[in-house]
């Protein structure tokens, strides 16, 4: 494995690549050991990505930043193959990268990688594709969790919450038992007077314990609309969600975020 096989993989805009590419090869990987090692640590990262942005400078596009990550991943990849766990799950896990970076260029016309202080569950193996959902692997207070994460991709009408379970009681053992949590917009009680009953979304939500709800919280827009940032009567209308999302907003009445716990594991 190398990068230009994982720039190859990606199928990204061409002159991003190239500039990947460029950057990578005048990297002292050497020179920065240390503070890449801290990537695969679970309670050093914030450590590790203030040192790297420190060390890459201006990134306004996240090139360098990639780059660095791109270059962990050979790690990642070989530390796949050493545990067992399948190819297939690695590119699919590591398919975030050119997701967003295509899910940029769409919402705002140029590709960038803005996701750098998340990539790094990816890295260090605390986070896993398994099928059309995303797990991450985490303790809370002494307690095993998995968090499942919904990437813009997924199927909800055919994924599996619990498909992460064969994969854990395989090479996480210690997750077997672990719940699993959810913390999206996905989850907001307000999309059930939204969305028709037969709804993918409501048919997701509803296999979920509503634990808290921020009825405040404009994150929901982020995965809606290009922008948090535009005036209701602004927001596009180019799907069923986004009109019928916009038409509740006017009406003065909010969506908000929520975290809950999956009901259906015994």
């Amino acid at each position: 494995m190398n990068i230009n096989k994982l720039c190859s993989a990606f199928e990204m805009e061409d002159s991003f690549t190239d500039e990947i590419l460029n950057y990578d090869k005048l990297v002292d990987y050497e020179e920065i050991a240390d503070t890449l090692a801290l990537l695969f640590d679970c309670t050093a990262w914030d450590e590790a990505l203030q040192k790297l942005q420190t060390y890459v400078g201006t990134d306004e596009r996240g090139i360098k930043i990639v780059t660095l990550y791109m270059h962990c991943l050979l790690t990642t990849y070989d530390r796949y193959l050493q545990k067992g766990i399948s190819e297939t799950i690695f590119w699919d896990t590591v398919a975030f990268i050119p997701r967003f970076v295509k899910e940029h260029k769409a919402k705002h016309g140029y590709s960038a990688f803005t996701w750098a202080f998340w990539f790094p569950r990816q890295i260090a193996m605390c986070e896993f594709r398994i099928g059309e959902y995303e797990y991450e692997l985490l303790e809370e207070d002494g307690v095993k969790k998995i968090y499942i994460h919904i990437p813009s991709d997924a199927n909800l009408k055919t994924g599996k919450i619990d498909g992460i379970y064969p994969f854990v009681e395989k090479f996480y053992p210690e997750y077997s038992h672990a719940e699993i949590y959810c913390n999206s917009w996905l989850l907001a009680p307000a999309l059930a007077e939204i969305l028709p009953e037969d709804s993918n979304i409501l048919a997701f939500q509803r296999q979920f314990s509503v634990i808290e709800v921020e009825e405040d919280s404009p994150a929901f827009m982020d995965w809606i609309y290009p922008s948090r940032d535009l005036p209701y009567e602004q927001l596009p209308e180019y799907t069923t969600l986004q009109r019928k999302v916009k038409e509740y907003l006017l009406s003065g009445k909010k969506v908000g975020w929520a975290y809950g716990k999956y009901i259906q594991h015994s």
